[in-house]
């Protein structure tokens, strides 16, 4: 696996060609929840379909992923075996004489020629280990290719998601910085409307509802957890792929311990909505990663 983070869009290309044949494989992906694989080949390679999609799953673990395979071969001047077409012709000239027809010499060759054809040896070329061997070869080239483009890509995202990482990391520190002052102010004001209510309520009431007040206002708990969240997708970052879904959940968790402290203390605005920002950011660059 390693360390190297990849991103789920990437796009990979080979190329061969000699005399006889042309073949290409493109490898292309976009973003997706879990693993899709298409192969598109010509209907002769459909025999290989299973295994390069089994080839794809062995390297790639998330992500709509298709594959294109183009054929081409040349119409090459076919060698002709006497001996081979020779039994073509006694054949013919079997049948015709069971039949009892008579046909000319020239009928005769010009059949042979049409059931002897060379060009079908094509099909049998295409089964036989050698032709299996040069599409596997140009396949894995491609796959090279796509797999470099998903970890480049991979390399911008890692340094988008470590800025926002960086500025989430300054924002908590400044919330536990302001957060004893701004529990302080809560408090005040808390027990200013309180003096308020007890001229005209049950002053027990009053009492147990500040305490339950109070006690809301301390949000070290989610302090302390959103550093454990971030220390969590500081280690799955570093464990490379397959890592996005799990590094989701893990801003999802983020998402939910910011929202918790604007609830319990807001007096934390502007700073809560600037922390949300950067988890949304953070978000955004993870539904890119494989």
């Amino acid at each position: 696996m390693g360390n190297t983070v990849r991103s789920m869009t990437g796009f990979g290309k080979a190329y061969y060609r000699d005399d006889r044949l042309k073949l290409v494989v493109l490898i292309r992906s976009v973003n997706g929840k879990g693993l899709e694989i298409s192969v598109r080949t010509p209907k002769e390679l459909v025999i290989y379909e299973k295994e390069l999609r089994n080839r794809l799953k062995d390297t790639v673990y998330r992500g709509n992923v298709s594959v294109s395979v183009q054929l081409e071969f040349f119409k090459i001047k076919p060698t002709v075996k006497i001996s081979d077409l020779a039994e073509v012709v006694e054949e013919i000239l079997s049948a015709t004489k069971r039949l009892g027809l008579n046909i000319s010499d020239d009928l005769t060759l010009q059949l042979a020629m049409k059931f002897y054809n060379p060009a079908a040896s094509e099909e049998s070329y295409i089964e036989s280990e050698e032709f299996k061997r040069l599409l596997f070869e140009v396949f894995e080239k491609a796959l090279l290719d796509f797999v470099r483009s998903k970890e480049e890509e991979g390399k911008h995202l890692l340094k988008d998601i470590e800025n926002q990482l960086g500025t989430l990391e300054r924002l908590l520190k400044e919330v536990e910085k302001r957060a004893p002052l701004l529990v302080e102010n809560y408090k005040r004001k808390l027990l200013s409307r309180a003096k308020e209510l007890l001229n005209n309520t049950d002053s027990g009431l009053v009492v147990n509802e500040l305490k339950l007040l109070l006690e809301k206002a301390d949000i070290n708990e989610e302090i302390q957890r959103l550093k454990s969240h971030i220390n969590l997708f500081k280690q799955e970052l570093n464990k490379g792929f397959p890592i996005g879904k799990k590094l989701e959940f893990i801003t999802q968790e983020m998402l939910r311990e910011v929202n918790t402290m604007g609830n319990k203390l807001p007096d934390l605005f502007p700073l809560n909505v600037e922390m949300k920002t950067a988890i949304d950011k953070l978000r955004q660059q993870v539904a890119n990663i494989e």
